[in-house]
């Protein structure tokens, strides 16, 4: 018994939901990875949170964005593998 509340409490750790911004990188042409030291990242263990907070973003709220485009993801990381739920790109 002890064994699956133990599994259950692994997995529990493994799925959680990132809401990542990511800046524009102009020699890349293309948004700087999630894992880059600029990427602002949130994370969440509740999808309604995590979801009311992807939709309250805006360009102002990104202070990190430098005048150029930010890309907004939410991002369901289910055991190290991530799937992108939702994203958007705001613009200055």
């Amino acid at each position: 018994m002890s064994a699956t509340l133990e599994n259950a409490k692994k997995i529990a750790m493994e799925d959680y939901f990132l809401l990542a911004t990511r800046n524009w990188d102009d020699k890349l042409e293309d948004f700087l990875p999630v894992d880059d030291p600029s990427t602002g990242t949130q994370t969440f263990d509740d999808y309604a949170e995590a979801e009311t907070a992807y939709f309250s973003m805006d360009y102002k709220g990104c202070s990190q964005s430098g005048g150029k485009d930010v890309k907004i993801e939410l991002i369901h990381m289910r055991f190290r593998i991530p799937h992108i739920v939702r994203n958007q790109i705001l613009f200055p």
